[in-house]
């Protein structure tokens, strides 16, 4: 009742204010002396009209903003994060468990539907996961009646955490130092240049020539391609990366990867290696490169013709699912805004039957994503739909590489990519992160790329902060340069590299991070409640504002150095 009084008597407010601008006009009109006058009532009756408006507007937000209780993030974290949910494992009961869990929330609160299928549309975006172990990988060639095998780790560098598969008589095209956007490419393997420093590690790190890759890749999938080959120009980096991999844990341990019929293997070749698989002497492939360098493209492309074989061990298929409930706009449907929050955890300890809760990584997040929805829904119902469209999207297999929002950005998205303005991704948001922060434990939230693509995005997200919450943000690993790369290291990437203007909400390592100890009772709840209105008020102010967030600049991920 105190919000719908408060709605009429700001209405009653606005019709006198309107009435009486009306009134002045036509007085105006009669009375030419008191022009000046009339006029300077008029721009401060507007000006009252405005703050009026404006006025309703915040407490509309701020009326919806309020029902975000502690209680009830606590009540979704100490569930979630319960022995019974088994810390939500992909592919394992405890995780699809929790997927019930939220689409139950979803359907209780009023959310639609979004993934099509022949019965209509549902909840849960289903997708299949692999684990295994790579034991060997060899691709074979035949050169003048000569048959050619090149191993793996020695010749070239099979990337584990990409789908590597068996590929027969593939034909593989040099296309230089870029993917063509050619039909021709579909069902083939391109080979592409690649340029790196000597002791750059193209499996471990997130440098600028990487981001890059990492979308020639996708611009291969999208195409059809089977498989990608980067040629490394600098033989001294294939060596180094070489010995890296044969230390390395992703040969030794289980790895997860998409399993579908979109996913693309990558390949590192030396020089050397290309040569001889192209078939042409060390100095005429130099030559090549020379001139796809200087653009001087040869009319008839190199290509070979491969077979890859690879063997496995311990192979696992996992289906899981992301958990995604919508909300449509009204004038400005066709713009999205996505709301993340991964689902998953890391199961139970091996060999013991602790489990690892993660009540900060991540039923936090999907708390507060759970609020949120329940809150934009409820305002759809009392007449305060959103002008853009909202997806609440809940991801699974982000432990294990990304995998649930690299399905939905990659592979399937529900609606156009280029549609949606920003993500707002919600991570780890319960406890204070470890060294401690310069600002009062429960008063600020870690923020993560809020500058790096958009202007209107992270102007939009202070003013929402300076205006209703008033935390602190803390900026501190705001940075592409930081060595932890948080960036990189949650589901928002997956939608940054699309060039979508992102914000990472977090609070990044703590002592309990990724350990059994990460329990519900070490949550600060008073945090999470702030950290959620936050979020609430940002999401509130890009949904309906006139101006979209979407990027602006042509610069990828700038952000703060």
């Amino acid at each position: 009742m105190k919000f719908q009084s408060t709605i009429i008597t700001l209405f009653f407010n606005l019709i006198i204010l309107f009435s009486s601008t009306n009134c002045i006009s036509q007085k105006a009109d009669n009375q030419d002396t008191a022009t000046r006058q009339t006029n300077r009532k008029k721009v401060e009756q507007d000006t009252l009209i405005l703050e009026s408006l404006s006025a309703l507007q915040q407490s509309t937000q701020t009326y919806y903003a309020n029902n975000i209780k502690a209680i009830n993030l606590k009540n979704h974290i100490e569930l979630l994060a319960s022995e019974s949910f088994e810390g939500r494992k992909v592919g394992e009961r405890g995780q699809k468990m929790a997927g019930l869990y939220i689409q139950d929330f979803f359907i209780k609160n009023d959310l639609e539907p979004a993934v099509p299928t022949d019965l209509g549309k549902r909840y849960g975006q289903k997708f299949d996961v692999e684990k295994s172990k790579i034991s060997m990988v060899t691709i074979k060639t035949e050169i003048k009646d000569k048959e050619i095998t090149l191993k793996n780790k020695e010749d070239f560098l099979a990337n584990p955490l990409t789908y590597l598969h068996n590929e027969n008589e593939l034909n593989v095209v040099l296309t230089g130092y870029s993917i063509l956007p050619n039909e021709q490419m579909h069902g083939r393997g391109v080979a592409l240049f690649l340029n790196t420093y000597d002791k750059e590690e193209i499996f471990y790190s997130n440098q600028d020539w990487n981001e890059k890759t990492e979308k020639q890749v996708l611009l291969a999938q999208k195409a059809g391609v089977k498989a990608v080959f980067y040629i490394l120009t600098n033989s001294d980096n294939f060596k180094v990366n070489s010995k890296k991999l044969q230390k390395s844990e992703y040969l030794n341990e289980e790895i997860y990867t998409l399993k579908t019929e979109k996913s693309v293997g990558v390949y590192f070749l030396s020089m050397q290696t290309a040569a001889k698989l192209f078939d042409y002497s060390d100095s005429e492939w130099q030559t090549i490169e020379e001139n796809f360098k200087e653009n001087k493209i040869p009319s008839n492309l190199p290509y070979t013709t491969i077979s890859i074989d690879v063997k496995k061990e311990k192979i696992t298929d996992l289906d899981t699912e992301n958990v995604i409930g919508f909300i449509e706009g009204t004038d400005l449907k066709e713009e999205l805004i996505i709301i993340s929050a991964h689902y998953d955890h890391l199961g139970k300890e091996k060999g013991h039957t602790n489990y690892f809760a993660g009540a900060d990584d991540n039923a936090s997040g999907v708390a507060a994503l759970m609020e949120l929805a329940k809150l934009f829904a409820l305002a759809k119902k009392d007449g305060f739909s959103p002008r853009r469209s909202i997806l609440f999207l809940t991801t699974t297999a982000e432990e294990v590489g990304m995998l649930g929002s690299s399905y939905y950005a990659d592979i399937a998205p529900l609606f156009p990519i280029s549609n949606v303005v920003a993500n707002l991704n919600i991570d780890m948001i319960g406890r204070e992160y470890t060294p401690k922060s310069k600002y009062p434990a429960n008063d600020y939230v870690t923020i993560v790329g809020s500058d790096w693509l958009s202007p209107v995005l992270h102007q939009t997200h202070e003013q929402a902060n300076t205006t209703f919450t008033k935390l602190n943000l803390d900026y501190t690993y705001n940075s592409k340069k930081h060595p932890e790369e948080f960036f990189y290291r949650s589901d928002q990437y997956s939608f940054a590299k699309y060039d979508i203007p992102v914000i990472f909400y977090t609070s990044p390592d703590h002592k309990d991070y990724h350990k059994t100890s990460d329990t519900a009772e070490k949550i600060d709840y008073q945090r999470v409640e702030k950290v959620t209105k936050l979020i609430f008020y940002t999401t509130w102010q890009l949904a309906n504002q006139k101006q979209s967030p979407k990027k602006i600049e042509k610069n990828t991920f700038e952000g703060q150095n």
